[in-house]
């Protein structure tokens, strides 16, 4: 084939893009306020930060979010990469061995960079949703939804090498993030 193209059945991914704006409506309807996520994103904000107010739920599931995809995923992908060679992790040139991963390692530096890759769209929503609609109990559950799928589904998923959880996952978190921008905008 020409122009790097192998396989040209790849084209078909793109027919999943509608998928996020299909579970769209998903995400809302479970996330209806004083519904299971919203008790979820409760209880893991308390155990978090102790007494966090409605009013600064987004800012502390920023917080946690911010921390897991820079410096948990972010030590657990360095960590991948340390056990992925015999001589351990080379901080002269971290990025060199990248190619060379494989199995759980790979795995690590690639949820890693998955959840670094959707970041810069949650901060814009969830900085959106605290100046816009800081007291709405549905967009705060949507973020939050994003959050603890990301978190607590997709990275384990995406560790475990279970690819259909993992895109599950993906799907309803970025719907999520999707339907907060819709209600943010109407």
């Amino acid at each position: 084939m020409s122009n790097g193209i192998n396989n040209p059945s790849g084209i078909f991914f793109t027919a999943t893009a509608p998928l996020y704006l299909v579970f769209a409506p998903v995400a809302s309807a479970i996330t209806a306020p004083n519904g299971i996520v919203q008790n979820a994103i409760s209880t893991m904000l308390s155990l978090v930060g102790g007494d966090i107010t409605s009013d600064r739920a987004i800012p502390a599931l920023a917080l946690l979010y911010g921390f897991w995809s820079f410096a948990g995923s972010g030590a657990l992908s360095v960590a991948g990469q340390a056990m992925s060679r015999a001589v351990g992790y080379d901080n002269d040139h971290p990025r060199k061995h990248r190619a060379n991963l494989d199995g759980l390692p790979l795995r690590l530096v690639s949820a890693h960079n998955s959840l670094l890759e959707i970041f810069p769209l949650f901060a814009t929503v969830a900085c959106l949703a605290q100046v816009i609609a800081p007291g709405d109990q549905q967009i705060r559950n949507l973020v939050g939804l994003h959050v603890l799928a990301k978190t607590f589904v997709f990275y384990p998923a995406y560790l475990a090498g279970l690819p259909p959880l993992r895109s599950m996952s993906h799907v309803i978190s970025v719907s999520a993030l999707l339907r907060t921008l819709w209600l943010l905008t109407v």
